[in-house]
């Protein structure tokens, strides 16, 4: 792949978030879209040519839903328009009165992109694979708050670390969607506070994170969970909602 290539390197680890995730699409479409592809995301002018784009398929009658195209990384989206019953010649002449350097190719399962310039189409892969939600939005980290061991004298903590070792240090276990530094501060002055962590909150243990990735909200609750068990596992007392 040269430098001119039409085929971004970003194209081949494109992601997709379709309107109705369960919905059922054709058996063969086309993903095309209106944006700049060289913006980081929905500009003034992208707006006005998702309008004229709508407008075109909605005038030849040409069958669509909404699909957003996604980075790899969630940090550029591209709404998108998915295309039936058009043909190749005359979606790769839309795609280059669009400006666009490439579009996306569905047949059954096999997703391809195929460059305007010239319709060369390279395979990258099963799309449904590549189908992703809203929900799945990495946004949330697991932290970690060392707490003074005076926490110790608590009932409902001892309760909850039947097999602590003595010694062996106490933690609070939690999530957040700000950074973790803000809602270290929050939890001191009381900003929607962890009883644990507002009184006893010495300091953030980074060196107890279990990552420093950003996550979905699902697996940010299922690794808060996991982790704090994997701590009590290793004799630490830790309290975790």
């Amino acid at each position: 792949m040269n430098v001119s290539d039409p085929i971004l390197p970003e194209y081949l680890q494109a992601r997709f978030i379709p309107k109705d995730k369960g919905g059922e699409w054709p058996d063969e479409f086309w993903i095309i879209t209106a944006c700049n592809p060289y913006s980081s995301g929905m500009l003034d002018g992208d707006q006005d040519a998702d309008r004229r784009l709508r407008r075109h398929l909605n005038k030849n009658g040409y069958p669509k839903f909404r699909i957003k195209g996604i980075s790899a990384d969630w940090q550029h989206e591209e709404k998108s328009y998915g295309v039936s019953g058009i043909a190749k010649d005359a979606l790769l002449e839309l795609g280059r009165e669009f400006q666009q350097n490439a579009v996306f190719h569905i047949v059954g399962d096999r997703l391809s992109v195929v460059a305007c310039v010239d319709g060369r189409e390279v395979t990258i892969g099963s799309f449904r694979e590549r189908i992703r939600s809203s929900e799945d939005r990495p946004c949330a980290r697991v932290y970690v708050i060392r707490l003074d061991e005076a926490v110790l004298q608590v009932k409902r903590f001892q309760r909850a670390n039947p097999c602590h070792v003595t010694g062996m240090a106490c933690y609070y276990v939690g999530m957040t969607t700000c950074s973790v530094e803000e809602r270290f501060e929050q939890h001191q002055r009381g900003y929607k506070a962890a009883a644990f962590a507002k009184r006893f909150g010495v300091e953030l243990a980074y060196e107890r994170f279990p990552t420093q990735e950003l996550l979905s909200l699902e697996a940010a609750k299922r690794l808060e969970a996991d982790h704090a068990e994997w701590l009590r596992g290793q004799g630490y007392a830790v309290w975790q909602h």
